[in-house]
């Protein structure tokens, strides 16, 4: 036999053996989809269900649609499905928008940074104080906390998630279900059709228009450099980031120093290609 073949045959049987011992989790069906059942997960759910009902109610469908959106795809491939971390999933993908809240006195909302880390910081507070009270904190390391993390910071930043953690990676995908494009391949049209009925998202582009003009409004020094600018632009009388965008930030550098090296030319030499690296 040769060598390559043994080292297949064993990383092969590391993997099954890996799967056979990987715990089984209880389970539930949401309109349709088998979802993981845990006792964190199940307080993730009547969180953002007691939450969200009285000022922001399109955000428990738009939560409960991504994460069944996710789960559905991910359930549809059973390899997937043996490598993801399905509570991380679960929960980053309920949470993953707690940066949208307008609460007074948010603990979830800072002046100075984007929803995207609102959110992801938020998140692992809101497991790490979970724990806190209710035990299990131990299954919480960093690592897994990260996961979290970094699958809700990416969620607004399209392919920036495709090279990092798997469980990361899902959570931002799933979210990704949600807006403009062709139904997803990964997701059968009747579970699209299933979803939607109990989800409804017949609110979602308003809720997220009211949300992102709302935070230009009261914050928007943490917005001039983001995709929110641009609602502050259309519709906060007296918002501006003309001076605050990146590119003004870059357009002030060069003149100053173009100021203070008058004497020093920049010359940008090009190779073949004309500086374009994708020829």
């Amino acid at each position: 036999m040769k060598f390559s073949n043994i080292v297949s045959g064993l990383a092969l049987a590391g993997s099954v053996a890996a799967s056979a011992c990987k715990p089984t989790s209880p389970t539930t069906t949401i309109a349709g989809v088998e979802v993981i059942d845990t006792p964190i997960v199940r307080a993730a759910r009547k969180f953002v269900e007691s939450y969200y009902k009285d000022y922001q109610p399109y955000l428990i469908d738009h939560l409960y649609r991504t994460w069944l959106f996710g789960a559905a795809a991910i359930n549809g491939n059973s390899t997937l499905k043996s490598q993801i971390d399905l509570e991380v999933h679960a929960v980053g993908s309920l949470l993953h928008d707690l940066g949208w809240d307008i609460k007074p006195h948010s603990p979830y909302v800072t002046s100075e940074y984007s929803f995207e880390i609102d959110s992801g910081r938020s998140a692992m507070e809101w497991i790490k104080n979970y724990t806190a009270t209710n035990k299990g904190g131990s299954k919480w390391d960093e690592v897994r906390l990260q996961k979290i993390n970094i699958g809700i910071l990416l969620q607004t930043f399209v392919g920036s998630s495709d090279f990092v953690f798997l469980d990361s990676h899902w959570i931002t995908k799933s979210v990704g279900f949600e807006f403009p494009g062709p139904e997803s391949p990964l997701i059968p049209a009747a579970t699209y059709d299933a979803i939607w009925a109990q989800y409804t998202n017949a609110t979602l582009f308003r809720g997220s228009n009211f949300t992102f003009t709302n935070m230009a409004a009261y914050k928007p020094a943490a917005t001039y450099t983001t995709y929110i600018a641009d609602f502050g632009n259309h519709f906060i009388p007296g918002y501006s980031n003309a001076n605050s965008s990146l590119f003004a930030l870059i357009q002030a550098g060069v003149a100053l120093e173009e100021s203070q090296h008058p004497d020093v030319a920049f010359v940008q030499k090009l190779p073949p290609n004309g500086g374009n690296p994708l020829v």
